[in-house]
């Protein structure tokens, strides 16, 4: 469930290779990644992480742990942006049974916008979402908890890099991974039709036959 106050849980790790600094979290909050107009959940920050990386530096590990407490799923993997990914580049996905589609843009190397789309035009979906963007000495994780999109239903999101690199300054983009879990449809909310002999029948044809009636006395 999505929290009512919403928490950052942060994972930074400081770490010092003779004279030069380690990347740090910097300035970023929950509120530098959005959609729909609403913040991130949580955010969690790797030193030396590269989501799109395979092995133990590589992959959920620098966010998995930090956001084990949202959910129990697997992550898996639903789109991964390179370097030159720009104007609406899209992505789209089939996995965990989603027919997601993500599209990417950078304003510049710190700042952009990204949609989610569900291409599912019968049902809406929910899931956990993860905004990970890796940049100089290390990655930023966001956070969406219990993500809902309806049925076809495009959202609207917005990121900005507040991340240090390891120089102090603050970091360009470099790739963006975005991860899911605990994926579910939303069953349809049915519209029930009052069966026959019902109270709620009754009183629906007692309404249409006063309908006919009038209709009748104005002719």
């Amino acid at each position: 469930m999505k929290s009512i106050a919403l928490k950052a849980s942060v994972c930074a790790l400081f770490l010092l290779a003779g004279s030069a600094h380690a990347g740090s979290i910097g300035t970023a909050t929950i509120n530098d990644v959005t959609l729909s107009g609403a913040p991130s959940d949580a955010l969690s920050y790797a030193n030396g992480i590269n989501p799109q990386s395979q092995g133990k530096n590589g992959g959920s590990t620098g966010f998995a742990k930090d956001f084990a407490s949202y959910g129990s799923g697997d992550w898996a993997r639903l789109a991964a942006f390179d370097s030159k990914a720009d104007d609406g580049t899209s992505i789209s996905t089939t996995k965990l049974g989603s027919s997601l589609t993500f599209t990417f843009d950078k304003t510049n190397g710190r700042n952009g916008s990204w949609t989610l789309t569900n291409t599912d035009l019968l049902h809406a979906v929910d899931l956990d979402l993860v905004f990970a963007i890796h940049t100089g000495g290390g990655s930023g994780a966001w956070l969406f908890d219990d993500q809902q999109i309806g049925a076809g239903q495009t959202l609207n999101g917005s990121w900005a890099l507040n991340l240090l690199n390891n120089g102090r300054q603050y970091s360009g983009y470099s790739n963006l991974t975005i991860f899911g879990r605990d994926f579910n449809v939303i069953p349809p909310t049915d519209t029930k039709v009052p069966e026959p002999g019902t109270p709620a029948s009754i009183v629906l044809g007692l309404g249409l036959l006063g309908v006919m009636m009038r209709r009748r006395k104005s002719k």
